[in-house]
């Protein structure tokens, strides 16, 4: 194994966006190597106080689902493998060295993928930190129109909850998540991004076209990654989708006007069509 692996695909976001879609797609290929669970938190844990109190908790949580997936599928289990979950476990977690050893297991024919869908809300120090530490990386930056987007994070935060929320008061608690107001702020996330990186480096695409154009969206990431082209079988699947719930009117009120200026400047910045299109 190659213990200085770093990837040379991410994908920084957005939560609710598609995420899970280009995941699944893009592990499919035998070029692509992804770690044993999505999402791995890297540069949240380290710039973002609010992450650190449960990026532990999913690492923990990967690691035995990918475990179980193993040993339901793979008779007899592979002992490397198996030792090289185990040694996800050990502590420190979640620093550089961490980071390198999850790709280890990747072939040198391989492009690494991340996706972590937080990536796009770290600070400034951050993303600095982010281009030091993989400056020639290829990222992806999923836009989905944003009352679309927090209401589903919203609906997601809500169905999580021991007791779902009934009250205007439990309403206003979950509307009070500071993650509701950081996933979704692309003012404040894309110029930081934009700042640093520039359009051969970084591809923002537009939600809705996942859903309408699946191939097409596959091609342009092909072509902003260096990718040959192949054929994908689960293109037009849905992989994930955030069970349906009634919010209550009062609900939608305020979280629409709480993105009505991001989606001002997701039109001043990519266009009316590129808007449009992320719905």
């Amino acid at each position: 194994m190659n213990a200085g692996r770093k990837p040379e695909i991410v994908c920084i976001g957005a939560q609710k966006a598609g995420t899970s879609w280009l995941h699944v797609t893009l592990s499919a290929r035998s070029d692509i190597w992804v770690p044993p669970f999505k999402e791995l938190h890297f540069f949240d844990h380290k710039f973002v106080q609010e992450c650190r109190r449960w990026t532990p908790w999913h690492v923990k949580k990967g690691l035995k689902e990918a475990r179980a997936r193993h040993l339901a599928k793979t008779v007899p289990p592979n002992e490397d493998y198996l030792n090289y979950l185990s040694r996800l476990e050990e502590r420190p977690i979640l620093n550089g060295t961490w980071y390198k050893f999850v790709f280890s297991r990747a072939a040198l024919d391989q492009m690494c993928l991340d996706v972590t869908p937080e990536y796009s809300c770290i600070p400034d120090a951050g993303v600095d930190f982010f281009k030091r530490f993989l400056p020639e990386a290829k990222l992806i930056y999923i836009i989905r129109n944003p009352l679309d987007r927090l209401t589903s994070q919203l609906r997601m935060a809500a169905q999580r909850k021991k007791v779902p929320p009934t009250s205007q008061t439990d309403w206003n608690e979950l509307l009070e998540m500071p993650a509701l107001k950081t996933r979704g702020d692309y003012k404040a996330n894309v110029a930081r991004w934009d700042a640093r990186f520039a359009p051969d480096q970084l591809l923002y695409l537009p939600f809705g076209r996942i859903r309408k154009d699946p191939l097409g969206v596959l091609r342009q990431i092909e072509s902003h990654c260096g990718l040959p082209s192949q054929d994908y079988k689960t293109a037009h699947q849905q992989v994930h989708q955030t069970a349906p719930m009634i919010i209550p009117d009062f609900v939608i009120e305020q979280l629409q006007n709480a993105t009505a200026e991001q989606d001002q400047f997701l039109q001043d910045r990519f266009g009316a069509d590129f808007f449009e299109a992320s719905s």
